[in-house]
């Protein structure tokens, strides 16, 4: 039934928001969001957070304390840790009511549990305000290349994806809401090398903001980027973080997510991608034309940029180049070309020794990885080369000398 929903959900347009680094808000107080004098949330009202206990659900709650909310439930599959449960102190201090609940939103019983505890007159905690908010903040990752991935690998993403803002929808048809904010994700916007799963589930989420919407109710979906230090991002590594910026991607500074959901949260779209990215340099693995339909437009106007971004050399002056060269200075230079590409793919330094003999997956490469470093030689010469070009060519001496062989006498001919 939620699948038929949101194939039925009308398509329309987004907002991307692009968030300049040093243009950050007047910076937050230590331990908590930044506060505001806006007026979007009621201390008589009850707001119920999922995923309020991880990081970026955890940072929600806090800041919804700062707006004036009194009435908190925080939803998780398992107990609080230790900074959980202090900043959760810290919270009740400020005057709000907090209550934390042990639930999996993928089950409707759990929901349903929750819910009934907010309605409910009366019992040991007393009665609650009205249930007016919903910040849906669960998830979980589960990455891997498709043809890698299992039904089961992506039920776990799905799950609290789908089936908990599901649950929580249907849950709350007759409930007077007034914010239904569903944390999706860029992944499901730009796409994702290897989060086939995490983005269709973000992209039900996405369509469920549209049908709500269609029906008369509020809704919200966000298409977050990954957030410094909060979040599923701040289990990245050093390399990770070099691979991401090199494609583009920056971090979401918590004092910047948290302006710019206000500001979403007054402006009230039915959904909004929020990231900080070089358009330019996120679009250098598409040749022209095969961007995605969606960035077509913001690709007329970043390609010129994307011209003066720092290379070891642009497509068009390799090619000349090689034009004419002899073999063995071809050679040298797509040696070189192809080392540059590992570097930034794989986020080493820039003067990182790469053995041109040596298998490129004992120095870090995996299938992600693999599939960047194919789009990138792609691009570079307009050429969709095989999934299996790092399988055939596993060194940088190798894949040098496919290209030889491939894209020289077309590029001399």
């Amino acid at each position: 039934q939620a699948f038929r929903h949101m194939a039925q959900a009308r398509h329309t347009g987004k907002i991307v928001v692009s968030v300049r680094p040093e243009a950050r808000p007047e910076a937050r107080p230590e331990g908590g969001p930044a506060s505001s004098d806006a007026a979007l949330i009621r201390p008589d009202a009850t707001y119920l957070v999922t995923g309020g206990l991880g990081g970026l659900g955890l940072y929600t709650a806090q800041w919804l304390v700062e707006q004036g909310a009194r009435h908190l439930v925080l939803v998780g599959r398992s107990a609080p840790r230790d900074d959980v449960t202090r900043a959760i102190a810290a919270m009740e201090a400020a005057g709000a009511r907090v209550r934390v609940e042990a639930a999996d939103v993928a089950r409707e019983a759990d929901v349903a549990r929750v819910i009934d505890g907010i309605d409910r007159v009366g019992g040991i905690d007393g009665a609650m305000p009205p249930l007016r908010g919903i910040f849906h903040a669960a998830g979980v990752l589960e990455d891997g290349l498709l043809v890698g991935q299992t039904w089961a690998r992506f039920a776990r993403v799905m799950a609290p994806k789908i089936q908990g803002a599901w649950n929580l929808h249907r849950l709350t048809l007759r409930h007077p809401l007034e914010l239904f904010v569903l944390y999706s994700s860029a992944a499901s916007m730009l796409g994702s090398p290897g989060q086939g799963n995490y983005a269709a589930a973000n992209a039900f989420m996405d369509q469920l903001a549209h049908e709500r919407r269609r029906i008369g109710l509020p809704a919200v979906s966000i298409n977050w980027g990954p957030w410094r230090d909060i979040g599923m991002a701040a289990a990245m590594d050093s390399r990770e973080r070099s691979r991401m910026a090199a494609q583009g991607m920056g971090l979401i500074a918590p004092e910047q997510g948290i302006a710019l959901l206000q500001q979403v949260l007054r402006q009230a779209p039915v959904r909004v991608g929020i990231l900080p990215i070089q358009w330019g340099r996120f679009l250098e693995p598409f040749p022209p034309g095969k961007e995605p339909p969606l960035l077509s437009e913001v690709a007329r106007g970043a390609r010129p940029r994307a011209r003066n971004l720092p290379m070891s050399a642009s497509a068009s002056v390799l090619l000349r180049q090689l034009e004419g060269a002899e073999p063995a200075d071809q050679h040298r230079l797509l040696l070189a070309h192809v080392r540059d590409q590992v570097v930034r793919v794989m986020g080493l330094e820039p003067n990182h020794p790469v053995n041109p003999q040596r298998p490129l997956n004992e120095i870090g490469l995996d299938s992600l990885t693999a599939v960047e470093l194919k789009n990138a030689l792609g691009a570079t010469f307009g050429r969709n080369f095989p999934p299996t070009l790092l399988f055939n060519y596993p060194t940088v001496d190798a894949l040098a000398g496919f290209l030889a062989r491939e894209v020289v006498p077309r590029t001399s001919a």
